[in-house]
């Protein structure tokens, strides 16, 4: 192997003779100070990692120290001097300390704040261009004449930066090369010391800053070597050091570090996933500058808290809940929050806000003022009564005081992910979607006892419907064991009632098919219980109360597409997803959803992480544009195995779902096999195909299904 060209590194008494030859005056303007140790040359170049043959980006050579330095070892140099004075004179201090390095060599006289690709992309090496001490440079310049149309040149594609960079400029720049040099993978500046500081600051310190989180979007910062002032000519006031950052990788997905599994099942659907979604440079930039602008915003005020700093940028949006559904904590501050907090909750608020911005104030479909409720600050307290502690019946008589009735909606999840049970029950994180599958209930009030009615149906264009299967799954229940009962009488609890009620329902959501249909007649049952027994209940009080009847209660009070964690009883309201068409194939049998966790609790790949909202931002994104693909890769079920493994005949109706153009999965903890498609004329002809199943007890062509109440803007994600 042939050893690198001799080179002879600037020394003190060389870069004087320079500055007085040339009449070279350092100016602070342009953050002039030149290094004139061949020591700490060496020192920068071998801390910097640079081999023969790497292509190496240096901004403010000055007089070439650290230039002649980087050709020492064999690197391939392009050097971008603001200065013309100074550019002009290098290419002749190279050739009389580098003669053998000139074909390695390549100069750029323009500012580095405005330095582009487009800039390298036809350099001429200073071996061609050196002539008479820059002379043929020099004329070639002053009459127009560019390099590329002297030489055709090449693309020059720098891989490292390595630089003494200006202290007045040092941050901006390193923020534009990496911005607009995706080649860049790894950088090795000098920089006034307390820049460096700031620079390689991990969140929580004093000095974490604004400079902090912009470069960690890149990579990973972190300190080297202290570079004594005294090396330096003019000296400066301040110490300087060396900052190392490696570029990372830029995706556009979170997730979990969990090592067992993430949202995205397998490595190969990750790699074909992000193969799909990598963005473009320009909606890289347009990403960046979003996440940018919530930086400098968190900073602008960072002794107040980010609900208070942060109340302007996230509107239309209530910021409290925003934050929290990133997982931020409202009273936190800026200096606490990584990059990727910063990226997920720039993303999360764009995404929301996309949907908020097309969709209309919902009318009340339920004759339940809901919107009311939730915004009386003094409405009755759950522990004080609204009517007499012993009356049979409210003081009103009229039969519209009498009678009150609700619609809550059944529901799909389009992901669902579980943890090891806790006190019984297992913590999840998942997306609710309603569909428009419709129980009604009607609470009417007389003198004493309990009575409930159930009627079966169907919506129309119901394929194969018989009401035989979900009648035989009710058969046995105990009316004081029914749901809608359980949650009348937590309200008639709240309000001191101890009449007696009649309790009509109207079923169309399949009975113990995952599809919510029980949580969805109490949460109707606590609407309008509350109405008729004028309790005076917020619809967050309801849901609390809900919670204690089922994890899906809480669901069934708000509709449309909402995030839930915690049990799945903790609601997080979204945008209504883009309309999409839905089949949904119930199964003659039945499965018990204690069956399904159990059988989950025996896999090998218990998640020991939930994501958080702000971590399924590609799910929603694909879901808010309606992307049927992408969905095909998003949508997960941890329950999907376990309930096959308890059923394994639910494995063909998956399979000729997909057979037929749809995204096919298992709805909660199944056995309903639900089938998204475009279109409702697929929709409609998939329920025909999956009917003729055996594994098929009927099938329902359905549509997504906004909110069952008036949410405006003020209640998104309150």
């Amino acid at each position: 192997m042939e050893k690198n060209p001799p080179v002879t590194l600037l020394t003190p008494n060389a870069v004087s003779q320079l500055c007085k030859r040339l009449d070279i005056r350092p100016t602070k303007q342009l953050g002039q100070n030149f290094v004139t140790e061949p020591s700490a040359i060496r020192k920068i170049v071998r801390e910097a990692g640079v081999k023969a043959g790497e292509q190496v980006l240096e901004v403010g050579p000055g007089l070439g120290s650290l230039t002649l330095g980087l050709l020492e070892v064999g690197a391939n140099v392009a050097a971008c001097e603001i200065d013309s004075r100074l550019a002009a004179f290098l290419p002749a201090t190279i050739a009389s300390h580098a003669p053998q390095s000139l074909e390695r060599a390549y100069l750029v006289n323009k500012d580095a704040l405005k330095l582009v690709p487009s800039d390298l992309e036809n350099l001429v090496a200073l071996s061609e261009s050196a002539g008479e001490g820059g002379k043929e440079l020099d004329a070639r310049r002053a009459s127009g004449q560019t390099e590329s149309e002297h030489h055709p040149g090449k693309a020059f594609l720098p891989e490292i930066l390595v630089s003494n960079l200006p202290y007045n400029v040092a941050v901006p720049v390193l923020l534009h090369l990496f911005a607009v040099f995706p080649s860049l993978k790894r950088a090795l500046v000098m920089v006034q010391k307390e820049v460096a500081v700031r620079l390689s600051a991990p969140p929580g310190s004093k000095v974490y800053g604004v400079p902090s989180v912009k470069i960690a979007w890149y990579g990973k910062a972190r300190m080297k070597s202290d570079i004594s002032r005294r090396v330096f000519y003019p000296q400066p006031n301040v110490d300087s050091a060396l900052v190392e950052i490696v570029r990372a990788p830029s995706d556009n997905l979170y997730f979990q570090d969990d090592k067992q599994k993430s949202y995205l099942s397998s490595e190969k659907e990750i790699s074909r996933h992000l193969e799909k979604t990598l963005t473009t440079q320009e909606s890289e930039r347009r990403q960046r500058e979003l996440v940018f602008e919530l930086i400098d915003c968190a900073f602008a005020s960072r002794r107040k808290m980010l609900r208070s700093s942060l109340k302007t940028w996230a509107a239309p949006l209530a910021v409290t809940p925003l934050l929290r559904a990133a997982g931020i904590a409202p009273t936190g501050r800026a200096e606490t929050l990584t990059i990727r907090n910063f990226v997920a909750l720039a993303k999360l608020r764009s995404v929301l806000e996309s949907r908020v911005e097309k969709t209309p104030i919902i009318p009340d479909k339920t004759g339940i003022n809901i919107t009311t409720l939730e915004r009386e600050e003094n409405s009755v307290p759950a522990s004080s009564p609204a009517a007499p502690s012993k009356p049979s019946l409210p003081a009103a008589e009229t039969a519209s005081a009498r009678q009150a009735q609700a619609v809550s909606n059944g529901k799909i999840n389009l992901f669902l992910a579980a943890t090891r049970a806790n006190d019984g029950y297992h913590p999840l994180s998942t997306v609710f979607q309603a569909v428009n599958l419709r129980e009604k209930v009607t609470v009417s009030l007389q003198e004493q006892d309990l009575d409930i009615d159930i009627k079966f149906d169907a919506p129309e264009g119901a394929v194969g419907y018989s009401p035989d299967r979900d009648q035989q799954a009710l058969t046995g229940l105990a009316i004081q064991n029914n749901l809608a009962t359980r949650a009348f009488l937590l309200v008639a609890k709240q309000c001191g009632y101890q009449g007696g009620a009649k309790i009509s329902i109207e079923k169309q959501v399949p009975v113990a098919g995952g599809m919510a249909g029980g949580s969805a007649d109490a949460a109707a049952a606590l609407l309008a219980s509350n109405q008729v027994l004028a309790a005076g209940i917020s619809r967050h009080q309801l849901a609390e109360i809900g919670a204690k009847l089922g994890a899906d209660v809480p669901f069934g009070l708000y509709g449309g597409t909402c995030f839930a964690d915690r049990y799945g009883d903790r609601i997080t309201p979204l945008p209504p997803a883009n309309s999409l068409s839905v089949v949904a194939a119930v199964s003659p049998n039945t499965l018990a959803t204690p069956a399904v966790f159990r059988q989950y609790d025996k896999s090998d790949c218990l998640r020991q992480k939930l994501p958080n909202l702000a971590e399924l931002n590609s799910l929603l994104q694909a879901l808010y544009q309606a992307d049927l693909p992408a969905l095909a890769q998003l949508i997960q079920n941890d329950l999907q195995n376990p309930a096959i493994k308890l059923m394994p005949q639910l494995a063909l109706t998956l399979e000729v779902a997909k057979q037929q153009g749809a995204v096919a999965f298992i709805s909660g903890s199944g056995p309903t096999v639900i089938a998204l498609v475009q279109t409702d004329s697929h929709a409609r002809a998939l329920a025909v195909e999956l009917a003729k199943l055996d594994t098929v007890s009927y099938a329902l062509p359905l549509t997504f299904s906004t909110p069952a109440c008036p949410l405006d803007r003020e209640h998104w994600l309150a």
